[in-house]
This record gives structure tokens, sequence and C-alpha cells, in this order.
């Protein structure tokens, strides 16, 4: 399993055996400022227990630049 970590869940998922149950994606995040849970980013396997796998979202694009006012 340790091949998974790293990976975004969706094609980790897609490479599980045929047959083998889908583990429980427990979703984990820094907080926002205003609060909200994150919503942007790849969703990405960071740790694997027995039938759960952690998941935390990373910025994978370029960063983008802040407009000055």
């Amino acid at each position: 399993m340790q091949d998974i970590l790293g990976r975004p869940v969706r094609e980790a998922l897609s490479s599980l055996p045929a047959g083998e149950a889908a583990p429980r994606i427990l979703e984990t995040a820094a907080p926002r400022r205003d609060g909200q849970a994150r919503q942007e980013g790849t969703l990405r396997v960071v740790a694997c227990r027995e039938g759960v796998w952690i998941a935390a979202r990373f910025l994978d694009g370029a960063p983008q630049k802040k407009e000055e006012a």
C-alpha cells in the first residue's frame, strides 16, 4: 500500500485490485481563515491505516500572485 502515498485519491482508488473493498476516506485539512473547509486543490493520500486512507488537499498549480489594491 505504500505506493499509493502522495497519489490523488481517485487514481489510488482505481489502482485497487478487483474485488477489494474500497477504504474509508478521511479528509483532513488546516482550517481556512474564514473557518470553511478547503475545497480547492488535489485530494491526495497522505497516510494509510487499516481500512482507512487519510487524505489532504494540495494546491498543485502554480502559485497565484496577489493583486495589489
